[in-house]
């Protein structure tokens, strides 16, 4: 049993001797009869590659692969995959294939299955993963680390959920880093650090190192989280065809009237060159539920109404911002903005004057200035 390698992937047949008149092969070449239509071609022996038996299709651990090869690999997780199977050992390596779908397979139920349990006695899953660093964390007494690597939109972020939701509910006793403390985490950042991008509706836009801490018994005693935005540029230089940041459509969507007044966001932000506020009513429905979620989300996790408050004070400033926009003044070219009304709603939220903000967004080596400014290369909100 072979694999015969073509441009388009792979195709399972089987090496022939001869061929029904006899010919003789040339060097370098074989014959291989495909399974699919029973046609017998003649190819470059570079281009076949050992097949494994049936019997290791499905196998939990690739390593343990009869035959190690590109074709034997991409077979194995492709049944695993169709059946559900989304994770496989690769030796000491867990390779998770995005399901993209829900499956029953991540419960408090199962968590209690994998808790103290050897990693060679569970089957490949991200909560296996999290129980042999607990494990040897406890054995050892040394810091453990697992990485999350993959394109986006593999389920990095999702898995490394899971991952935390292990660790919180593997101690007997856990008060510091509970699943709701967790949930609200995952809340925020989600809202502040994801974006549609063309290859993923609700990529993360940043890295994050969590640190869970345990005692000598293997409670918890202290959780922290450090977040590297690594594109916040995306607040004021969108790429072209993606949208800015989750957060922005879920506070215009989400704000009460109230609230809006005070923010002096209840009048319309055309213009806006940072964002376009949702227009489909299903669209801003949704974004309001998830704000709503967010504000009890901060609530869990201690953030005051005065913080909070100020928090969506920065957030609608940002927005006016964008309407605000700038533009060259006077025969010198010096910037300033380019809509003022906007740029007054902004200083308002943002607690400032206006002269002070026009200081602190523009503020700019006057040649620098104005050669950027000939240039069209001043944005609203170049530091």
């Amino acid at each position: 049993r072979v694999w015969l390698v073509h441009r388009e992937g792979f195709t399972s047949g089987r090496q022939v001797k001869e061929s029904d008149a006899g010919e003789p092969l040339g060097e370098g070449l074989v014959r291989v009869r495909i399974d699919s239509n029973d046609e017998v071609v003649q190819v470059e022996e570079d281009d076949v590659e050992r097949a494994n038996p049936p019997s290791f299709d499905k196998v939990e651990d690739l390593a343990q692969l009869r035959y190690l090869n590109e074709s034997s690999v991409l077979n194995t997780l492709r049944h695993r995959y169709g059946n559900n199977l989304t994770y496989t050992y690769a030796g000491p390596t867990l390779i998770s294939i995005n399901p993209c779908t829900q499956l029953p397979i991540y419960s408090a139920k199962i968590i209690n299955m994998f808790k103290g349990c050897r990693l060679e006695d569970m089957p490949p899953h991200i909560y296996s993963i999290g129980q042999s660093a607990y494990r040897t964390l406890l054995y050892t007494k040394k810091d453990q680390s697992v990485v999350l690597l993959g394109r986006s939109g593999s389920g990095k972020t999702t898995n490394l959920r899971h991952l935390l939701s292990y660790f919180a509910m593997v101690p007997a006793e856990n008060k510091v880093l509970t699943t709701d403390k967790l949930n609200a985490i995952h809340s925020l950042m989600e809202s502040f650090g994801n974006a549609r991008t063309l290859m993923n509706s609700n990529a993360t836009r940043y890295s994050q190192l969590f640190s869970v801490d345990f005692d000598h018994s293997g409670a918890v005693v202290s959780g922290s989280i450090q977040v590297m935005m690594l594109e916040r540029s995306r607040v004021v230089r969108r790429p072209e065809g993606e949208p800015n940041f989750n957060i922005f459509y879920e506070l215009t969507a989400g704000l009460d009237s109230k609230m809006k007044r005070e923010m002096l966001l209840d009048t319309s932000l055309e213009g806006c060159i940072l964002f376009t506020p949702l227009q489909r009513q299903d669209e801003r429905t949704v974004a309001s539920q998830t704000f709503q979620k967010l504000r009890a989300a901060a609530k869990v996790l201690g953030v005051s109404s005065e913080e909070w408050k100020s928090i969506i004070s920065v957030l609608s400033g940002i927005c006016h911002l964008g309407v605000a926009g700038s533009a060259s003044k006077g025969t010198s070219g010096r910037p300033g903005f380019k809509q003022q009304q906007a740029a007054h709603k902004a200083a308002h939220c943002l607690g400032v004057s206006l002269e002070d903000l026009s200081r602190a967004v523009f503020h700019i080596d006057s040649g620098t200035m104005s050669r950027r400014a000939s240039r069209g290369e001043i944005s609203a909100l170049d530091p």
